[in-house]
Parts: C-alpha cells; sequence; structure tokens
C-alpha cells in the first residue's frame, strides 16, 4: 500500500513548482490538482441529507451503509493504485470543514498536510497579472458577465472581488485554514510561504521531508520539467490563462508590478490568519 500525504493552499503559491520539483524524486508522486475529494464528496453525499442534496433514493430504500463506506476507504487506494512511486503527495482541496471531516472518517493512515500560502495581495497581483495576459481567463470572463448597468467600481476593483468572492478558491482556503487552526488541527499542517519556497528552496524542501519522514533527495533547481503526473500533462485552455506552466531553466521569484487600489489593498490586507 502506497504512503499517502497531502499537498494543498492557495492558487499561485508555487503548487506546480514544487510538484515538478518533487517528482524528481523516484519514490514520490505529485499530484495535481487532484479530483479526489470530489469523488469522495459525491459517494458521500449518496447517504447524506442535507440542505439541497437529499439522499439517494436507493440508499433510502436499503441503507447499507457498511457497503458503501467501504467504497469510500478504498478511493485513495484504486485511484492511485497504477500510479508509480511509493509515496503520494495529493494536492487535494482537503482544507474546509465538510472535505476534512470526510478525511478524517475514511482515511487510515496519520494526516499530514503541507499547505502552500502566500501574502493575500500578491496572489491577487498574480491573477490580476493573468488577466492582463489573456483576456480569455476566467475572471476576465467573470466580468465579462456581470451587468455593466451596475457596476460602479474601476474594472481592476471589480476584478480583485470576482478574485476573491465569497465561495471562490482563495475564500474557501482562507475559511480552512481558520477553521483547522481554530479546531486545535495546527499540528497536523506545515505552512509553507511562497516567498521561502523561491528565495531558500533547498531549506523549504527540507523542512517538508522532515515533516512528511521521508529520506531527503537531492533535487536539482535548474533544467526543470514542466509539471506531469501519471504520464498526463495539464491542459490549461478550460481556464483560459496559463495557470500551471513553470520556468524550466531556475526557480526565481516573480514580483508583478502591479499597483492595486488603496481600497483593494486596505480590504484584503491581514488576512493571514496563520501567521
Amino acid at each position: 500500500m502506497k504512503r499517502i500525504h497531502f499537498v494543498t493552499g492557495f492558487p499561485r503559491c508555487g503548487n506546480t513548482l514544487l510538484g515538478s520539483i518533487l517528482n524528481q524524486n523516484p519514490k514520490i508522486n505529485a499530484t495535481s490538482h487532484s479530483i479526489v475529494p470530489d469523488v469522495m464528496m459525491n459517494i458521500h453525499h449518496i447517504k447524506l441529507e442535507s440542505g439541497t442534496l437529499p439522499q439517494h433514493w436507493a440508499y433510502k430504500t436499503f441503507p447499507d451503509e457498511k457497503s458503501l463506506d467501504n467504497v469510500l476507504k478504498n478511493v485513495f487506494n484504486m485511484y492511485y493504485k497504477d500510479w508509480s512511486g511509493d509515496i503520494i503527495l495529493e494536492r487535494g482541496d482537503w482544507l474546509t470543514p465538510y472535505n476534512f471531516n470526510v478525511l478524517t472518517k475514511y482515511f487510515d493512515q496519520e494526516i499530514k498536510i503541507v499547505v502552500l500560502v502566500r501574502t493575500i495581495t500578491d496572489i491577487i497581483k498574480s491573477y490580476i497579472n493573468l488577466c492582463n495576459q489573456d483576456p480569455r481567463f476566467h475572471i476576465n470572463l467573470m466580468y465579462d458577465e456581470l451587468d455593466p448597468t451596475t457596476l460602479y467600481k474601476s474594472p481592476l476593483e471589480e476584478k480583485c472581488d470576482l478574485i476573491m468572492q465569497r465561495g471562490n478558491y482563495i475564500d474557501s482556503v482562507l475559511y480552512g485554514i481558520k477553521w483547522l487552526i481554530d479546531n486545535s488541527h495546527k499540528d497536523k499542517l506545515l505552512f509553507i510561504e511562497y516567498d521561502d519556497l523561491v528565495g531558500d528552496t533547498i531549506s523549504e524542501l527540507k523542512k517538508i521531508y522532515d515533516f512528511l519522514d521521508i529520506e531527503f533527495y537531492n533535487h536539482r533547481l535548474s533544467n526543470l520539467s514542466p509539471f506531469e503526473a501519471n504520464g498526463v500533462t495539464y491542459n490549461d485552455e478550460f481556464i483560459g490563462g496559463d495557470m500551471h506552466s513553470i520556468r524550466i531553466d531556475g526557480v526565481e521569484k516573480i514580483d508583478h508590478e502591479i499597483e492595486l487600489p488603496a481600497k483593494v489593498m486596505a480590504k484584503y490586507s491581514g488576512l493571514e490568519s496563520w501567521r
């Protein structure tokens, strides 16, 4: 049986870079942004009745919970059965209370989660940079769908608010991190700051290896390979922006010369509850 640990956190924090570097180790297979949490959630919802999600009618008439739980307990083993390596670093959305509780209930190994983090306003700047690069980027498309007669803020400010919209990815990660800390789960988490990851990569890799109790591997930080896992590469056509490319010539911090409006800076500064 493979060892499975978890990597999660905010977008634009070096997830793809870290995965590419870690995958140099033949014992490790770091995944893409995983669908496994959604697989488990959809199976779990068969027996769950909450809000607009009623129990499946077949389960309601024949509630064989033990058999369904057997499926949930074996999702990880079946999904990663044919993947190479002894250790899977699953990049899934496990920070929200619902997902974390499902993980706690059905995952039979010790839970250790590496969480990639970054100053929130810098994440927004990285998103805005993608907006400026490609009109098809999904934030631009969301903005284009807004009713122009209802807009009273600048396009830049509106896009920043879309990036930080309630229920969107960044918001859910912020909520999940705070919930885990408030509920005494911080011992299961290792926070890796983006600036540290790109500024002193080897030191941060050693922290990850120590936290996960894996023998350290001497990684190269130049001549990097584009991210690939299980013979599959990212296709960013769906999101309309280059979210998952990395610089193959080496690790380097990218500073986007983007000035956010003062209102945006005031609104989204100081949200880093993990610090």
